[in-house]
């Protein structure tokens, strides 16, 4: 991921969600794709918390994406990433992309976390230090109790 589309993450609720906010797209190629990939960002902030950031992670494949309004390049937008059963190996998430109350897309896509995608690199690629240290990504996670049986 190249995290370029993000402007700011919010917050991570370990376990849970993550929060993100951006802008509407403009550019060359149409806003659906790049919502799409914003989505996937903000669902990998989610999934790398499971590893602390020290793994790789791909997007596997999109189950759905369904987008209901428009709104003006450059217009701000919220995204939410959730999932109900993050496992170690990768996630299905759903996401949310909100331009004030209006909802302007929904998506349902699976990550993967591979490890190190380059062998011999001791640092994730997916999460490197640049974006971490920008976007101040740890001290943005949020740690939720695990309920017992």
């Amino acid at each position: 991921m190249r995290w370029l589309l993000l402007d700011e993450v919010i917050a991570i609720k370990k376990g849970v969600k993550a929060l993100t906010r951006s802008r509407v797209p403009r550019g060359p190629v149409t806003p659906e794709l790049l919502m799409m990939e914003m989505m996937a960002q903000t669902g990998g902030l989610l999934l790398g918390a499971e590893s602390d950031y020290k793994n790789d992670l791909i997007f596997a494949k999109i189950e759905e994406a369904t987008f209901l309004k428009s709104a003006p390049a450059g217009e701000v937008i919220d995204i939410e990433a959730v999932s109900e059963n993050l496992r170690p190996e990768g996630a299905w998430l759903d996401a949310c992309i909100r331009c004030g109350e209006d909802v302007l897309a929904k998506g349902r896509f699976l990550l993967m976390n591979v490890g190190r995608l380059v062998s011999g690199v001791e640092k994730a690629i997916t999460f490197h230090d640049a974006f971490m240290d920008y976007f101040q990504v740890r001290k943005k996670v949020q740690c939720v109790p695990v309920e017992g049986p």
